[in-house]
């Protein structure tokens, strides 16, 4: 079990750091078309990339907020209850979560298919093979689907479920601090 749990924390990583390069490449796109467009011209492509670049960071970005425990929650209830009522209604939660995300994975997953099986493509100047951004958006919400039960499996036998200080811990071990 622990190899299944630290291999959805690799899929959760890889899949951060895919948003995070995102991220990056749609600052330069945005920066690239403002530069263009200070000298009268405009990149045909820019905003259609820019759109697939934000479904995808967003999706990609979905589970490893989950997994760090950065994702919106509502924490009033929780708050308000006792400590032992805490876990159980966590679980519930996130069992509700899987079900609903386990929807959009299925709808998205036809999705990528019809526009693979059609080879749809974008309808502006760069005809984009659709299932391409697609993927990142079906991948993202996949792995917030995996994140979801791993949080679940962990709840459930008390190991640590979140892991919010992670980063400052591996920089503290990486530079010996």
């Amino acid at each position: 079990m622990k190899r299944f749990l630290n291999g959805i924390d690799g899929l959760s990583r890889l899949a951060e750091s895919i948003a995070v390069v995102l991220i990056f490449g749609y600052c330069t796109l945005m920066l690239a078309e403002v530069v263009a467009r200070s000298q009268a011209r405009s990149l045909s492509y820019s905003w259609e990339f820019s759109q697939y670049a934000m479904a995808a960071i967003f999706a990609l970005g979905s589970g490893p907020a989950i997994r760090s425990g950065t994702h919106v929650r509502i924490s009033l209830l929780t708050d308000a209850l006792p400590m032992r009522y805490k876990k159980p209604i966590d679980i519930i939660a996130n069992l509700i979560a899987l079900i609903i995300v386990l929807l959009i994975v299925s709808a998205m997953f036809t999705k990528v298919a019809t526009s693979l099986d059609r080879n749809i493509l974008a309808t502006t100047v760069t005809k984009t093979p659709l299932w391409i951004p697609q993927l990142l958006v079906l991948w993202g919400f996949t792995q917030l689907w995996l994140d979801l039960l791993a949080r679940v499996i962990r709840r459930s036998v008390d190991a640590q479920y979140e892991w919010r200080d992670v980063d400052i811990d591996i920089d503290k071990e990486d530079f010996g601090v």
